[in-house]
């Protein structure tokens, strides 16, 4: 049995669900355009995808550093 079953579920509409890509918050490129399922409307999910992409881009190797030296550098003692 549900924890909740009688809690009431909410909605969270077609403003955030769907939207016309015009509307949408930020700017799509191109080929950010061919990833959607319909090219004038953009849903979460895809919404979600093309931020998580971007954010991927940005990400440098280089800047990612060991655990361990993270900790050192914040002046905690690490046994090896």
């Amino acid at each position: 049995m549900p924890a909740r079953e009688n809690a009431a579920r909410r909605n969270l509409g077609p403003a955030l669900s769907r939207r016309p890509v015009s509307e949408c918050p930020f700017q799509l490129t191109a080929s950010e355009k061919k990833l959607l399922k319909d090219p004038d409307w953009i849903d979460e999910e895809e919404a979600d995808l093309i931020l998580a992409m971007r954010e991927e881009r940005e990400y440098e190797p280089g800047d990612s550093i060991p655990l361990r030296e993270h900790i050192r550098r914040h002046g905690f003692h690490v046994k090896d």
